[in-house]
């Protein structure tokens, strides 16, 4: 457990949280980049079919693993696919890793699928946020009060959320491995699509976020999913002037629209 109150700890930079989870998304991405290129094993993970995992995916999280421990030996990792690690009160960062967000993507060559690393303080602020998408060469990426940014083509630019204007209002969304969620989800829809006139599912809630903060989608919701797979895409949407519902007690639910600036909770 992260330590709390520590009066003599040196504040932390999110700017160099940034930097970390820059380096360690891009050794992710580096793994997931060659393990397309060749074989992989897949198998099922938990009670729900459909929920994959590939060697690709753990090799990845050691690769995000090694930088951080490298560079921040003491702050406490928690990841998708490998047990939490440095777990102790002299923690003042604690890392949540997606290492292959999107990986039945991977599997079947479809091309959103990204490594995730985000960085939260002990107090509970979100400081930063990395999303490596090495299939569409594109790296989003910001830092608390730093602005959102994405890298492609050479270029760097800064992300301000969507237009308006564009004639249509498209909503970003997915939906749970068990049946059961599903049909809860199903029947959520329709509220949910009143204010949009169409909806897309990319297979990676991490991207999608991405892509409300790149303008390419209105809005971002969905339920029933795991702190890693929104934990850097939604530093992102919020440092673009997006707002960021994160889960909690009163509500399992990922959302991101065009609302005032997020809580940053």
């Amino acid at each position: 457990m992260m330590g709390r109150n520590d009066t003599n700890a040196p504040a932390v930079s999110s700017a160099e949280l940034l930097d970390v989870a820059l380096t360690a998304a891009w050794s992710g991405a580096d793994v997931l980049k060659a393990g397309a290129r060749g074989s992989f094993r897949v198998t099922n993970k938990g009670s729900e079919d459909g929920n994959l995992v590939t060697d690709v995916d753990v090799e990845a999280e050691h690769a995000v693993r090694g930088v951080i421990q490298s560079r921040r030996p003491t702050d406490e990792i928690t990841g998708e696919e490998l047990p939490p690690s440095g777990r102790h009160q002299a923690a003042q960062v604690r890392w949540s890793i997606d290492p292959l967000d999107g990986t039945t993507n991977f599997t079947r060559g479809i091309p959103f699928y990204a490594t995730c690393v985000g960085a939260v303080d002990a107090a509970g602020r979100w400081l930063a946020g990395a999303v490596v998408a090495p299939a569409l060469a594109k790296t989003y990426f910001a830092h608390r009060n730093g602005g959102a940014w994405l890298a492609e083509d050479g270029r760097v630019r800064r992300l301000t959320g969507p237009a308006g204007g564009r004639g249509a209002r498209l909503l970003g969304m997915g939906y749970s491995y068990s049946a059961e969620i599903r049909a809860e989800q199903f029947r959520a829809t329709a509220e949910q699509m009143r204010d949009y006139t169409d909806a897309r599912i990319f297979g990676s809630a991490a991207l999608a976020i991405c892509a409300v903060a790149e303008g390419a989608l209105d809005g971002f919701v969905e339920t029933d999913l795991g702190e890693h797979d929104w934990a850097a895409a939604a530093v992102i949407a919020e440092e673009a002037g997006l707002r960021v519902t994160r889960p909690g007690p009163e509500s399992p639910t990922v959302a991101v629209d065009q609302g005032a600036s997020g809580s940053r909770r």
